[in-house]
């Protein structure tokens, strides 16, 4: 007789870059709404805002959010400030958009 042989199926999890966020200037002054293309499978995204003040630019983390918009408030007019962007799934966090920068006005 032939013996069964285990075969175990690996799946190859493929993680999305976030197209880069579109900055557009906000509805108000000092404040600057992003948006981006969904990522499948994403649950949440990471948004970071940097300032240009460093080079290279020091990240903070803005929020988290579900959604593929966000609107950044309370910037300083005149500053340019730096967004990137990072979908998180079952996989873990993926890897960064690439960076976009605006100035409020």
């Amino acid at each position: 007789m032939f013996k069964k042989k285990k075969t175990t199926l690996k799946h190859k999890v493929v993680i999305s870059q976030p197209i880069p966020a579109v900055p557009v200037t906000g509805d108000s002054c000092r404040e600057i709404n992003l948006k981006w293309e969904p990522v499948r499978g994403a649950r949440t995204y990471v948004i970071q805002k940097g300032t240009n003040s460093n080079k290279p630019v020091r990240w903070m983390n803005e929020d988290v959010v579900t959604r593929s918009s966000y609107t950044v408030t309370k910037l300083k007019s005149g500053h340019v400030y730096w967004f990137r962007v990072a979908a998180v799934g079952s996989w873990g966090q993926g890897p960064w958009s690439k960076p976009v920068k605006k100035k409020p006005y």
